[in-house]
């Protein structure tokens, strides 16, 4: 005879809490995972109209490895009454609000807890109630037991208005006790939430804001370092394209409102009233949706820290993201961004707020399934590819898109042409060096560094070397704005105008007013390793009659002055100057060199001079490196852009005749290449004249020794070609002759830079390096690239 059926008892074994902690989880996302609890606790009294008056969350760690060591994760939130305390640490429970919410107790804070440690005491107490109410979980005894009842708790309150919750980690883990006792690894989770935490730790945080404290210590938000923006003048780019281009994109989309399951975490599609996944309507509720936040552009370039950071309620998810710098057509995935940088830096920086999007049980990624990413994508940088030939090929339409316009006003590094005014339109400091160590100072919070003015004398600066060609020629006198004047407790002051002195009849004229040009890119500090010398340098162009130089004027003095700034006075216009090879920095660099060998002469450990130089010069003046990788990557781009530069130039029918005119070989490896490059309709680009940006380098230089005419006049150079003219035919022809031969020297040194592996560059000699450089600076175009903006 059959049994009856019974009830199966599915209560998880108690052994199942600490197996969430093999869980993978890292150090910093176990406490942030507590403090994205308190987060909520903030944001629903908010929601609630009752903010709580100065938010905090305090986290204390242990110090050293011992066995007594805890971490606490303590906020002064509104606090949870008994029956919320006993869901909120219940194994898979959560709010029945997971759109709303970051933390969600529930699994999230047992996976944390249980990675950390055995034993998880929770204090939480409400304004007006007695005492604190708590709970304790330890694993050991939850398993002894075979059952999950554990009792509820009590202590005393010192003051009935108190409020908010504690969460405290006890018997941690050995491996724990030994991370959390390394200096370096606490720091580490202090940078960590100076990250993540940065839209929320802000004055103006938002959704909210809060102070969060580590070890007493109060952690700053990590904000970006970026042109124009809060708190700083508009900077924008002017393009024949697209118009005007602010460095700095807001982005708030609001979409139309979705039903959303809170018991199946899914979408509903539009109209459906009902879920079909659990077939009822009684969790459905109707949400907003809304994309919002700001792409920008940084003040320096950086192989690594830049890209797109993406948060979902306040909390980063993803950080630095570059998902959005490629192309992806469902089959092949294309890098856009940075591709026209030698060195592969990119300055491309945003904040995105994707609150309605689902993300990991880690919180570490925004689930790439759920439609709502998709919808964000188009917002943030449009359907199509980022290249608006690319996107012409493939018959996309107008692109509007933040990211697409940042794109073509500042996808570039360095100006191509270099002419006054280049760098101001592309917002780059040439010295990169020196940009990515005053961010430093902004990361710092030092407050002459919190505004773009640093930086924006640096590119004023650059643009008056192209227009006069000395650093710091052609500032007003006085300086730049906020900038210091020379020390006026120094051994010799600044001189003002004097008035003239009366004499009986006689009036002696008045001195004559001296100029003293504040130079941006010298003016820094500068540090000597082997001495541990340190010099604050203020620089200032001077005429050679300056005082400051003596009666037989030197070509620069470095003199300290009573605040402990150095002053570093040049003379510009020094007939040392005139050289190839010596460079004000050059000067700037012996002297520090000098002075701190200088310093050494008294004591026992004694540097060579050229020591102490060659690490000046490594440090500060990179820049100057004939860098074999770079040249031949910048090498590459040149010949590319001088491809382009025919683009559109001849009319369909003369550009396919151009195109039959090359080798077999030739147009077979050119729609190869535009193969690899998914070119949709070659002919198209054939017809456009774009066939040359995908030739072979030995290709392009062939095709320009025999049409010099598509370059010229204008076309890519400003050089003259058929506008010369001698009277005479055959000097006319031979005037002709030395253009092309002068520019096709200058194309092999770039072709030969091209096609040279990094390695064999190693072996070539400093003056080959050299005159190829020169060679890439000589090439480049007279006339703005219609591919630049």
């Amino acid at each position: 005879m059959a049994q009856p059926l019974r009830e199966f008892d599915l209560q998880p074994h108690p052994r199942i809490l600490p197996m969430l902690g093999e869980i993978n989880l890292t150090q910093w996302r176990c406490i942030a995972e507590l403090i994205d609890n308190s987060v909520d606790a903030f944001l629903g009294a908010k929601r609630a109209d009752n903010p709580i008056q100065s938010p905090e969350v305090h986290v204390s760690l242990p110090t050293i490895d011992s066995e007594a060591a805890k971490i606490t994760v303590r906020d002064n939130g509104p606090g949870m009454e008994p029956n919320t305390l006993e869901n909120a640490v219940k194994a898979g429970w959560t709010s029945n609000d997971p759109i709303s919410s970051l933390g969600m107790f529930g699994m999230g804070f047992n996976i944390a807890t249980a990675r950390l440690g055995t034993v998880t005491k929770v204090w939480t107490t409400r304004a007006g109630d007695p005492t604190w109410c708590g709970l304790e979980i330890d694993f050991e005894k939850l398993i002894s037991q075979r059952h999950f009842r554990t009792p509820s708790l009590t202590r005393p309150k010192a003051d009935p208005h108190e409020h908010g919750t504690e969460v405290s980690i006890e018997k941690l883990k050995p491996d724990q006790r030994q991370w959390f006792a390394k200096t370096a690894n606490r720091a580490k989770l202090s940078q960590e939430f100076g990250r993540v935490y940065a839209s929320m730790l802000r004055s103006n945080g938002f959704p909210i804001s809060f102070r969060l404290m580590l070890q007493g210590n109060i952690i700053r938000g990590r904000s970006h370092c970026v042109w124009g923006g809060e708190g700083n003048p508009s900077r924008e780019a002017h393009t024949a394209r697209y118009g005007v281009i602010s460095a700095y994109q807001p982005v708030d989309i609001r979409l139309a409102d979705r039903s959303f399951c809170q018991k199946c975490w899914q979408w509903l599609p539009a109209g459906e009233v009902g879920c079909p996944a659990c077939e009822r309507s009684e969790d459905v509720v109707v949400r907003q949706r809304r994309v919002y936040g700001w792409l920008g552009i940084q003040r320096y370039l950086t192989a690594n820290d830049y890209g797109i950071d993406f948060i979902r309620h306040g909390r980063k998810i993803e950080i630095a993201n570059k998902e959005l710098f490629f192309w992806n057509d469902g089959q092949i995935v294309e890098e856009e961004y940075p591709i026209d940088d030698p060195r592969h830096r990119g300055r491309i920086v945003g904040e995105i707020h994707l609150d309605h999007c689902r993300v990991t049980y880690t919180k570490d990624r925004f689930d790439r399934n759920d439609p709502v990413w998709d919808e964000m994508l188009g917002i943030v940088r449009g359907d199509g590819p980022l290249r608006p030939d690319k996107a012409e090929q493939l018959g996309h339409g107008q692109n509007t898109s933040p990211l697409f316009l940042l794109f073509q006003a500042f996808r570039r590094s360095s100006p191509k042409p270099k002419v006054a005014g280049a760098y101001k339109r592309l917002l780059v400091v040439p010295n990169n060096d020196l940009a990515e160590e005053m961010a430093r100072h902004f990361y710092a919070g030092e407050t002459e560094y919190q505004t773009d003015a640093k930086w924006m004398e640096l590119v004023e600066e650059a643009d008056r070397e192209l227009l006069t060609g000395a650093p710091g020629e052609g500032a007003r006198p006085g300086g730049l704005e906020g900038w210091p004047t020379p020390d006026a407790g120094s051994e010799v002051a600044p001189v003002a105008p004097a008035m003239g002195t009366v004499t009986g009849t006689i009036t002696t004229p008045p001195a004559p007013a001296l100029v003293r040009t504040p130079i941006a890119s010298l003016s820094r500090e500068y540090r000597e390793d082997q001495t541990d010398l340190r010099w604050e340098i203020r620089a200032f162009s001077v005429a050679p009659t300056d005082p400051e130089l003596g009666n037989s004027p030197s070509p620069w003095r470095l003199k300290a002055t009573p605040s402990g700034v150095f002053e570093f006075y040049i003379d510009l216009e020094h007939e040392i100057f005139r050289s190839a090879t010596m460079t004000p920095l050059d000067g700037l660099l012996a002297e520090l060199a000098w002075s701190a060998k200088d310093f050494q002469r008294s004591g026992q450990v004694q540097s060579l001079f050229g020591s102490i130089l060659a690490g000046l010069r490594d440090r500060y003046a990179s820049a100057s490196k004939l860098d074999p990788v770079e040249l031949a990557s910048e090498a590459r781009l040149t010949l590319a852009s001088v491809g382009r530069g025919i683009a559109n130039s001849p009319d369909p029918e003369d550009a396919r005749a151009l195109f039959n005119e090359l080798l077999p070989a030739e147009q077979e490896a050119i729609l190869g290449k535009m193969a690899t490059r998914s070119v949709q309709n070659p002919q198209q680009a054939i017809a456009e004249g774009r066939f040359l940006e995908y030739a072979p380098a030995k290709t392009l230089l062939r095709f320009f020794e025999q049409h010099p005419e598509l370059f010229f006049d204008g076309h890519y150079w400003d050089a003259p070609y058929a506008r010369l003219d001698y009277s005479v035919p055959s000097a006319t022809e031979e005037a002709q002759k030395q253009t092309v031969r002068h520019y096709a020297s200058l194309l092999s040194d770039a072709v030969w830079l091209a096609e040279q592996d990094p390695s064999d560059l190693d072996a070539v000699s400093r003056p080959r390096l050299l005159r190829a450089a020169l060679a890439l600076e000589l090439l480049e175009p007279s006339v703005g690239e219609g591919a630049a903006v």
